[in-house]
């Protein structure tokens, strides 16, 4: 009886170990930093895995996606699956300077007296076949004032990723 419950527990032990090191080191996404032109408003779209993409660029481990003025990158990068993930949007001006935009995974989280400052939300990654009916995925965000949401999220959900 000691023996069925020794292997028992051992086998508990070492699976209950090998779950929680594949979530606590390899499962982890990598962290992103996203540069947005000074004064963009309106979705933004990240296909991953094009050919035709951006070259992969790194600060230190940081994913970077500079997103271009139509809000449209195509990247070489594959989509960053994983969990915990860590974002990090900001708008860059002309000279580099950059200004952190805060990002909301739910609108009504937005406090009241911020619905007129720009942040980011309507945060998803998604998969869509192309032309040639192979999937590809996306993420997909959107930059603006809170209180023009609804307009914003329209102009999102309009995106024919197909085309990307």
């Amino acid at each position: 009886m000691y023996l069925v419950f020794g292997v028992v527990f051992a086998f508990v032990l070492v699976t209950a170990t090998l779950v929680l090191a594949d979530w606590s080191f390899f499962g982890r996404a990598e962290e992103e930093i996203h540069l947005i032109r000074n004064g963009y408003i309106g979705p933004v779209a990240i296909a991953f895995d094009r050919d035709d993409g951006a070259q992969k660029k790194y600060e230190k481990k940081s994913r970077i996606y500079e997103i271009p003025l139509d809000g449209v990158l195509k990247t070489k990068f594959s989509k960053n699956d994983g969990t915990d993930h860590i974002w990090r949007f900001y708008y860059v001006d002309a000279a580099g300077a950059k200004r952190q935009l805060p990002y909301f995974l739910d609108l009504r989280k937005v406090p009241a007296g911020n619905q007129n400052d720009i942040a980011i939300y309507s945060i998803g990654s998604l998969s869509a076949p192309n032309r040639q009916g192979k999937d590809k995925s996306f993420f997909t965000y959107v930059v603006g004032k809170a209180s023009d949401s609804k307009s914003l999220i329209d102009r999102q959900h309009n995106i024919n990723f197909g085309d990307l």
